[in-house]
């Protein structure tokens, strides 16, 4: 007797006795599907297992949003592969490349993931050796086992804005859902669809046919991404139990093992009965809705998504991608992925007075500066062509956050920070853009020195020390190894402060003294050691081991105060460590611009001035800084 089994909100599975199963899909129709190796996956608990795990995780569970499930989506890129002609293994790789996500989704990889991976994709094939699924594909002749590994598989996965199984389903199913693409739009998406040039060649690609069909569907996208994907307060309660989840995994309340065997709604459940009673009023208050508070100030997710569908129209022998093909398009999807802001205009609202590496300064009146951070980004004292989505709004929180945490830790301190808000000479038209990227500042005399603190041995600090056992021509403890803390504490280091372009030279204690006198030097020497002190203890707690970092300081013109100016502990002044994946002996992971100097280092392009970041290299880099920034202020 056939038996039928929802697999969500688009789709039904009916497993006949013959082994055959008929798919009924609201977007792709009716499918039979016989092939034994296809018949046999279709009907394993691994994979059934994910009719009950959710694309968004709670929000599914608590209808915030509605529903699909990681069945009906694998199922789903599945279809789209067997549709343009893909092999068997292709088939296979798409219906089985979300096989190892667990309960509640990207909220568990958010909780358990160390930076730059994804719990569910490093844990895949640990996931799957507790299956029968090693044993299925080997009987059905894929002895490599290769169809476990979707990357291998262009039809499957392809980096964005390219489409993909992967990517295509689940802009299908949820623009439907959400009511951003009408299904009839989303059936011709489908009727469109094919390999270029074929389902066989190694570079193919899935395509469009239609240009307005394809326009439908990125607008629907990027609506979608807009509204539900990088919604503030769905991050925030993701955020919220994924912290839970994480405090319990790591707590042993229970092993990791589970998040592979519940259902959503069976784990949240499990959840609420093992948190402690802080734990529950969070979960109460989660139950309760998103709240709004705030929004409006936070950067929104360093994962915008976009995509640019490739199209060949009859009688064209290469695809185009849709923003070649429709200028309007490629106007609309650079102004909502936000182009970085790499340079400012006040139309004449405000003097310039300078422009450094990563900030505008304009004059205010004759005590006060506005300073502008912008998206720019220099490595090995180059500034790259474009810019880091929302760089400057980061930098700008975070020091905001770190000025209250050193002015509570130490009362005596004095900061040049005045306000976030905008002077009123700034227009209303330009406002949106430069909030939260902007500061008030008081107007000092700034010192020509750079304060650095090292608490760690590691970078020019390392190299130095191998060549002459001293650091700043300061000699240190014999026998350290890379990374590791000074034994005596954290030293002073100071540098020049070199004109744009120019390179800052390391120099000892003594020459800045000569350079900016005393008492100034000591005075500054000792407070730039208390607050680099007050600043690794508070980002010890916060997972964050701050190797080093740079201060600048001024004069109060009136008072001749020391007044500590500039920013202060962001990514661009500071080498963050994650304290998880610390080890001594050798360079450390970083929230920095890495991914950038080693990109550069790779092409070829180190020093070299006029260079252009790729898409992917400019995201990653974003995200380091935003985890750098939600790490160290929990993203408020």
């Amino acid at each position: 007797m056939a038996s039928t089994l929802s697999a969500g909100t688009f789709q039904d599975i009916t497993f006949f006795p013959d082994n055959t199963v008929y798919l009924q899909d609201k977007i792709y129709g009716d499918h039979t599907i016989s092939e034994p190796v296809l018949t046999e996956l279709l009907q394993s608990p691994a994979l059934l297992r994910l009719a009950g795990v959710g694309l968004h995780g709670q929000t599914d569970l608590l209808g915030i949003t509605h529903t699909v499930t990681r069945l009906e989506h694998s199922i789903g890129a599945f279809l789209l592969v067997r549709k343009v002609g893909a092999n068997v293994a292709e088939q296979v790789a798409a219906l089985l490349h979300d096989i190892s996500h667990t309960v509640l989704s990207h909220d568990v990889d958010g909780a358990l993931s160390k930076p730059g991976e994804s719990f569910h994709e490093v844990h895949k094939m640990r996931y799957i050796m507790t299956t029968q699924l090693p044993q299925t594909l080997i009987k059905h002749g894929f002895t490599d086992l290769k169809p476990f590994d979707e990357e291998l598989y262009p039809l499957v996965e392809m980096p964005a804005p390219h489409l993909c199984a992967d990517r295509l389903d689940y802009s299908l199913r949820d623009t439907v859902a959400f009511g951003k693409l009408d299904i009839e739009d989303a059936r011709r998406v489908y009727s469109s669809l094919r390999a270029f040039p074929d389902s066989s060649s190694p570079q193919r690609l899935l395509v469009l046919q239609d240009t307005d069909l394809a326009m439908a569907l990125a607008r629907a996208y990027m609506e979608c991404d807009r509204d539900v994907w990088c919604s503030p307060a769905h991050a925030n309660m993701s955020k919220k139990i994924g912290q839970l989840i994480g405090d319990l995994v790591h707590r042993e309340v229970f092993k990791e093992e589970v998040l592979w065997t519940l259902s959503d709604r069976d784990f949240w459940e499990l959840l609420k009965c093992k948190v402690d009673s802080d734990g529950l009023r969070v979960i109460e208050a989660i139950e309760s809705g998103p709240s709004k508070e705030s929004e409006t100030d936070l950067p929104r997710g360093s994962k915008i998504r976009t995509i640019d569908p490739d199209i060949v129209l009859p009688g064209a022998t290469e695809p185009s991608a849709l923003s070649v093909l429709k200028t309007e398009w490629a106007g609309e999807r650079q102004e909502y992925i936000r182009a970085p802001l790499t340079s400012t205009d006040l139309q004449g609202a405000l003097p310039l007075v300078t422009k450094g590496k990563v900030r505008d300064l304009y004059d205010v009146d004759e005590k006060t500066l506005l300073f502008v951070a912008t998206d720019r980004i220099s490595a090995y004292d180059v500034i790259m062509e474009n810019g880091i989505p929302e760089k400057g709004i980061l930098l700008t929180l975070c020091t905001k956050t770190w000025f209250k945490i050193l002015s509570d830790a130490l009362p005596s301190l004095r900061t040049h920070f005045l306000t976030l808000d905008l002077p009123p000479q700034v227009p209303e038209s330009l406002r949106p853009v430069l909030q939260n990227r902007s500061m008030q500042v008081r107007k000092l005399k700034i010192l020509p020195i750079e304060a650095i603190v090292r608490g760690y041995i590691t970078g020019s600090a390392w190299n130095e020390y191998k060549k002459s056992g001293t650091v700043h021509g300061i000699k240190v403890a014999e026998g350290l190894k890379e990374s590791q803390a000074f034994p005596d504490g954290p030293i002073y280091t100071p540098s020049t402060k070199a004109e744009q372009g120019d390179h800052d030279e390391n120099i000892h204690p003594d020459l800045a003294a000569a350079i900016i006198g005393e008492p100034y030097a000591s005075k500054i020497a000792e407070l730039s050691i208390q607050l680099y002190k007050v600043a690794h203890e508070y980002a010890l707690s916060r997972g964050v081991i701050i190797a080093d970092t740079k201060f600048e300081f001024g004069l109060d013109p009136e008072t001749n105060e020391i007044v500590l100016a500039d920013e202060v502990l962001t990514p661009d002044s500071s080498r963050f460590w994650p304290k998880d994946l610390y080890e001594i002996g050798r360079g450390q992971q970083s929230f920095d611009k890495q991914f950038l100097r080693d990109w550069l280092t790779s092409e070829g392009l180190k020093g070299k001035p006029g260079v252009r970041m790729t898409e992917e290299i400019a995201q990653k880099t974003s995200a380091k800084y935003r985890e750098a920034w939600e790490r160290i202020t929990g993203g408020l």
